[in-house]
């Protein structure tokens, strides 16, 4: 097991509208963006190079999985609906 370090996020993009936030030793390093697909938590970095979608009917950027490409909400799937 690796022992996180604040300096880890030093590349971490600030978002406007975060979805969770990431503190260590209670100091805020980072925040999070949620896919809206499959729920999955991921921080956004500078020239990462990560591939990104951004999903015109959820109006929220997904976390790149090739499973994520089709609109899915996670909403629907928590209601038990299909969609």
């Amino acid at each position: 097991m690796s022992i996180i370090k604040p300096d880890d996020y030093s590349d971490a993009q600030y978002e406007r509208k975060p979805h969770g936030l990431i503190f260590i030793n209670g100091k805020e390093v980072a925040s999070t963006l949620m896919c809206p697909h499959c729920g999955l938590h991921f921080v956004s970095r500078k020239g990462s190079g990560h591939r990104r979608t951004f999903c015109m009917y959820c109006k929220a950027v997904t976390c790149g999985k090739h499973e994520c490409d089709t609109c899915i909400p996670i909403q629907s799937t928590y209601m038990g609906g299909s969609w």
